[in-house]
């Protein structure tokens, strides 16, 4: 894991064990734990702030914000998405135009109340670190505005939370489907943690809980259909020319799921069919 990723693993740690808490306590509600882990974690990095009970007011707005945006870029949920022409109606006789208007002005206001609590206590000498304060602090070197800054740190919150809650409940769904490895996953703990509370270092000698996860995110992408990208200068690839503004689309659903039919990695699970049958490919 890199450095940098190394110094949020005590807050990883502490919203880690809040979840297991909860679970304990009311595990029919283990959706909204598996959220409100995800936007902990990445609320503290981005802003410095602990979620206690999910119910703050910034937190409930945030959690609109993602959930908003959800629905918004879900493939159908405008005439537009089928009638492109669409788009080039004014925005007077546009209801989705008006829509995306309005929520833009809901998210970039929650996102500039964030931004101005992290500098309030930067003034008052607060030293939580945090996303936000990294970016006040060399604002210059960025060469963002404010409103932008905003905007970068609001949109990795919305990017981290929901997705990662995703990738949790796929993991229940995966063991729903295939018990057997959440047992051996468990005696592979047990042998090799035993009744402490397992740890980033223990990662190492814990094969089968890391293949799981990669299979996981391999066998349910949060983002199957992933998210295109333009390149903002030329670039080669084994000797193939991309011109600046070319258009690259990964489509993790295609890759993630034909190359590894023959793949031979160690400690790595396949699952195949639906509902999978997964096996520890040698």
């Amino acid at each position: 894991m890199p450095a940098a990723a190394d110094s949020y693993q005590p807050v990883q740690d502490y919203e880690s064990k809040k979840l297991l808490v909860s679970l304990l306590e009311r595990p029919a509600s283990y959706d909204k734990w598996f959220e409100l882990y995800a936007s902990g974690v990445v609320f503290r990095i981005g802003f410095g702030k602990w979620i206690e009970t999910g119910e703050e007011p910034a937190v409930k707005r945030i959690m609109q914000v993602n959930h908003n945006l959800e629905r918004v870029a879900s493939p159908g949920s405008y005439l537009v998405d089928s009638m492109p022409f669409l788009a080039n109606l004014p925005e007077a006789v546009a209801p989705f135009k008006k829509e995306r208007r309005r929520l833009h002005e809901e998210e970039l206001s929650l996102f500039r109340e964030l931004q101005s609590d992290v500098r309030r206590a930067l003034e008052k000498g607060y030293d939580t670190r945090s996303f936000t304060r990294t970016f006040l602090e060399n604002r210059d070197g960025f060469q963002l505005s404010d409103d932008e800054g905003a905007y970068v740190i609001g949109t990795l919150f919305e990017a981290g939370s929901g997705t990662t809650a995703a990738a949790m409940m796929s993991y229940c769904l995966a063991m729903c489907h295939s018990p057997e490895w959440q047992k051996k996953m468990q005696d592979e703990l047990d042998e090799q943690v035993g009744d402490r509370m397992p740890e980033f270092e223990d990662m190492p000698s814990l094969p089968t809980v890391r293949a799981i996860i990669k299979e996981v995110l391999r066998w349910r992408p949060v983002t199957a259909g992933g998210f295109p990208h333009q390149l903002t200068k030329d670039d080669e690839y084994e000797g193939f020319i991309f011109k600046k503004g070319t258009i690259f689309h990964p489509t993790n659903g295609m890759t993630h799921n034909n190359y590894l039919k023959q793949a031979k990695h160690a400690n790595f699970i396949v699952m195949q069919g639906n509902p999978p049958r997964p096996d520890i490919v040698p």
